[in-house]
């Protein structure tokens, strides 16, 4: 008696053969109709990690405008990451004062999760002045970095 072949391989030769589907299939099904909702835009299962208000290492005023354009660029790309995730400093982004809190709301708004330590907001005493985005402990963010086909630190 010859033994079956699950659907997704295919014998051919006496050789077995898997066929590989390229696409994001960590989504939950919750996940996949808030992305499909965001208009012309494309979620993917990535996860950034902003742990200063700047980008790069430089003058302090150049990786701030840079931070600022990044932020920006990403409102306007059309493939849009699942959250961001603000670590130290970075929670200062999303603070009452902060430059980007208009950028950052229209990530929101586009199905992108704004997640901001708790850690760092008690630290750095901004927990009663976030203007964007939800706190969440280590292990919600533990979670979203954990099942990420892609984290970025920046």
């Amino acid at each position: 008696m010859k033994p079956t072949v699950p659907p997704v391989f295919a014998e051919k030769d006496l050789n077995y053969y898997l066929r590989m589907i390229r696409g994001d299939f960590g989504e939950t099904e919750e996940e996949g109709q808030m992305a499909k909702s965001v208009s012309a835009a494309k979620q993917k299962n990535i996860v950034l990690v902003l742990n200063s208000q700047g980008l790069g290492q430089g003058k302090p005023e150049l990786s701030q405008r840079l931070m600022k354009f990044f932020i920006q660029a990403l409102v306007h790309n059309r493939v849009k990451p699942r959250a961001l995730i603000l670590l130290n400093e970075a929670v200062h982004l999303a603070a009452e004062g902060s430059p980007l809190i208009n950028d950052l709301d229209v990530l929101v708004q586009q199905g992108v999760r704004v997640m901001v330590d708790v850690i760092s907001a008690d630290e750095y005493k901004v927990e009663q002045n976030l203007k964007v985005g939800c706190i969440a402990d280590m292990d919600n963010i533990c979670d979203f970095l954990l099942t990420a086909w892609k984290v970025i630190s920046l």
